[in-house]
């Protein structure tokens, strides 16, 4: 499988630093970003760990659907795609918290503005309008989404939730893994088919970084006069394991842009 996509928010920022040791050079003055900020470098490391597990739930429920209706289910199988799959939301929000402390250190660095480290206090900050320029609109837009990926991961951090993988048939007469919980207050949905809704999040996340690199073009424009645009943006290619976000966005969360391709072979 691969992926070639324009909006890679790790690759994007690989590209600005290059942009701007060429202009220092040219300049004769030092690099303004010697090193790669560490929240940056923890959204890299998360992406990779997030892709990993969406790769290690998928081959695992994979093993058990196949042995489903066998006299003896792969249970061990079973029981590690749901210890993945707890793993994929604790992943999702501390990618989003990444993703927020990269806005933060740039913000920091140009606007002497301290912006919150927390995805959560960014998105209820946007909704009041206490955001700088129109980053607002930027994570106003998650406000659809985002409350209920919390909700499940503060289910399982805080609340003692255990969720389970079932079966059921939906209205096709096709065959569904969804997801329940043995508590009777519960931030899962009844019947909701778990790879679309897995989808979902992944497709969710990356429109959000496609609106923010359009933000951060504008941004970047003003605080170091580098011209970049979704036109000179250079393609990242993005080949098996570490393409699962954008796989899962494009197969199962009904992702697409216009510079994304897809090559299943």
């Amino acid at each position: 499988m691969r992926i070639i996509h324009k909006n890679s928010l790790s690759a994007y920022f690989g590209n600005l630093r290059m942009a701007m040791t060429v202009k220092a050079r040219a300049a004769g003055k030092p690099s303004l970003e010697s090193e790669i900020p560490q929240p940056l470098q923890s959204l890299m490391r998360h992406e990779y760990n997030l892709c990993l597990m969406l790769e290690l739930f998928d081959e695992r429920l994979k093993r058990f659907e196949a042995t489903l209706n066998d006299k003896r289910p792969e249970f061990g199988a079973y029981s590690e795609a749901m210890a993945f799959l707890d793993a994929i939301y604790l992943l999702s929000r501390m990618l989003l918290d990444s993703a927020a402390g990269v806005v933060r250190h740039f913000y920091k660095c140009n606007e002497k503005c301290e912006l919150s480290k927390s995805f959560d206090d960014m998105l209820k900050k946007s909704a009041k309008g206490e955001l700088p320029d129109s980053l607002n609109a930027v994570f106003a837009g998650c406000n659809t989404w985002f409350p209920h990926l919390k909700d499940r991961r503060d289910d399982i951090v805080h609340h003692y939730e255990t969720y389970f993988i079932g079966f059921e048939q939906n209205s096709e007469g096709m065959m569904t893994t969804v997801q329940f919980s043995p508590r009777n207050k519960t931030h899962a949905i009844r019947g909701e088919d778990l790879r679309s809704y897995l989808g979902v999040v992944m497709a969710s996340y990356q429109r959000f970084i496609d609106v923010l690199l359009d933000h951060l073009d504008t941004t970047f424009l003003r605080w170091y006069g580098i011209v970049t645009s979704i036109n000179s943006r250079q393609l990242t290619i993005l080949e098996g394991r570490s393409a699962n976000i954008f796989w899962w966005a494009y197969r199962y969360g009904g992702y697409k842009h216009d510079s994304l391709v897809v090559d299943e072979s």
